[in-house]
């Protein structure tokens, strides 16, 4: 599966959202970076690779109802064809995932699965751990990468990363997004691959606060959520606030009816 050859470039992440990071653990970043810099949706040879063996025809689970109320929410990219539908990944296959585990603090691996664990219960959508990685964070991952993990989508690569091994991530205490690709026709594009990327250094140190573990649990939480296509929101109440807090439910009932949006719907069957 991961060798030692390098990524191969350009591809890239849909959006690419951030927490700020500050002495208070605060975020501000708002916008996704520019997708024509990012050089999104591209596989290398603009083939995209076959229906998975593990694709279902009926979604994979039953995601939870949306609470009462409307909005809260933002999400980060709506379909191609005008009817505000969002993208969104597919139910009907899990979502693969790497895990770069170098500098990892402690409690770190801990609150990947209850972040993923969190997801999978209120989305439906499930995730297949395809082990660890020596892949190494940078911009532009390519959605297909033959040389490190065959002819398939990218898993999600989480890692712990600091700024020394990854430039971008000066200042902020993560990066998360999704990577979206277009479908045979308007209406069907879906985010396929993604990222996770936490700051190893800063997150070390959070960790030996008195209220650290709920701060790591919450800006991992927060990362996820952007993977699976939330964007910022301006409701403190909100996990997903641009300069999010520790919610002791993890996310606010705003989150969970932008994920209710992002889940179910029909599987994808045409690659």
């Amino acid at each position: 599966m991961d060798t030692d050859r390098p990524v191969r470039s350009p591809s890239a992440l849909t959006a690419f959202l951030a927490c700020l990071l500050t002495l208070l653990f605060l975020t501000s970043l708002t916008a996704a970076a520019d997708p024509s810099v990012l050089g999104l949706g591209r596989t290398g040879d603009g083939v995209h690779p076959a229906l998975p063996a593990d694709a279902a025809e009926a979604p994979l689970a039953r995601p939870e109802p949306a609470p009462s109320g409307v909005g809260g929410y933002r999400l980060l990219e709506l379909q191609d064809d005008d009817t505000g539908q969002p993208v969104r990944w597919d139910p009907c296959r899990p979502i693969h995932y790497v895990v770069r585990t170098d500098g990892a603090p402690p409690g770190g691996e801990r609150a990947i699965v209850h972040s993923i664990a969190q997801i999978e219960q209120v989305t439906g959508l499930r995730f297949s751990y395809d082990g660890t990685t020596r892949e190494t964070p940078r911009r532009d991952r390519p959605s297909v990468d033959d040389a490190r993990y065959g002819r398939r989508w990218s898993p999600v690569l989480v890692a712990w990363t600091d700024p020394d091994e990854y430039p971008a991530m000066a200042g902020y205490a993560g990066l998360g997004g999704p990577d979206a690709v277009a479908g045979n026709r308007a209406g069907h594009r879906r985010y396929v691959s993604g990222v996770v990327l936490l700051n190893r250094r800063h997150l070390s140190d959070v960790v030996t606060w008195d209220d650290g573990s709920a701060r790591l649990n919450a800006i991992v939480l927060h990362e996820f959520g952007h993977l699976i296509g939330l964007d910022h929101v301006t409701d403190a109440s909100q996990l997903m606030f641009k300069q999010p807090t520790v919610h002791p439910g993890g996310f606010g009932d705003g989150d969970l009816r932008g994920l209710a949006r992002l889940s179910g719907g029909p599987c994808f069957r045409d690659f």
